[in-house]
């Protein structure tokens, strides 16, 4: 991977991390409002924020081990 692409790359995962936190931070305020019975499709709608999240951060991860790589 060169060196352009590797950077593109790393834009992307941070940009899928921010994009994920704001979610999360979206239906948190939601949360704190809502009835009982909303909870449940909250919930859900949570988990696959959390999801996104933590696919990003295993993206980042895969990078920072490429990048580690690459400079040995």
């Amino acid at each position: 991977m060169n060196e352009s692409r590797f950077l593109v790359e790393v834009r992307a995962a941070k940009n899928a991390v921010a994009e994920a936190e704001g979610d999360l931070a979206e239906l948190l305020q939601e949360i704190r409002g809502a009835l009982r019975a909303e909870k449940v499709t909250i919930s859900e709608a949570l988990q696959a924020a959390f999801d996104k999240l933590r696919t990003a951060r295993e993206h980042l991860g895969t990078l920072e081990t490429l990048a580690r790589d690459r400079d040995q």
